[in-house]
């Protein structure tokens, strides 16, 4: 009898080969909104921009992670950026203290919908006072920071939507 409950238990455990409901998605593709399995955390994204261009990106998606973001970065390169991570939809407010890099920040919705766009915000320096230091604020779930210039670049404005690809998990 233990063997055949054992049996029974181990069959039911096994996954599905039905299609997964709702949006068609490849192994590895991010179903949105962004909420890591219990047992891991995304460490890495792969987001695609409407022109086809992809860059890899580290998640943020912890306070910690969070407040730290880029800060003391003294170069971001034109493939580099952070991915902040909340959840759910919400107003988000940033600001670039000891951010030593210009950047282009984009605000997406849980769909990844460019909702607000800020190009080209100020870098500030260890000796900026406080009340000098850039902020920015905007709505969604996702707060993509890519170096100045880089939205235009990848023909990304208000109202495109970025795909997010989960390539990397930590657990």
């Amino acid at each position: 009898m233990r063997p055949l409950l054992v049996l029974l238990l181990l069959a039911s455990c096994r996954p599905s080969d039905a299609p997964a409901k709702g949006r068609g998605v490849g192994a590895g593709e991010l179903v949105l909104p962004l909420v890591p399995r219990p047992a891991a955390r995304p460490k890495a994204a792969v987001v695609s921009f409407p022109d086809g261009s992809r860059v890899r990106v580290p998640v943020a998606d912890t306070a910690q992670a969070r407040e730290r973001g880029l800060m003391f970065r003294s170069a971001l390169g034109a493939d580099e950026g952070m991915l902040f991570a909340f959840g759910s939809d919400q107003q988000l407010g940033f600001w670039m203290k000891n951010t030593f890099v210009d950047l282009d920040m984009l605000w997406l919705d849980g769909d990844g919908k460019v909702t607000t766009l800020h190009e080209r915000v100020p870098k500030s320096t260890a000796q900026t006072p406080e009340d000098q230091v850039a902020t920015r604020a905007g709505f969604g779930s996702y707060v993509l920071e890519l170096a100045a210039g880089q939205a235009q670049r990848r023909k990304t404005g208000v109202g495109a939507v970025l795909k997010l690809e989960i390539v990397e998990e930590t657990p």
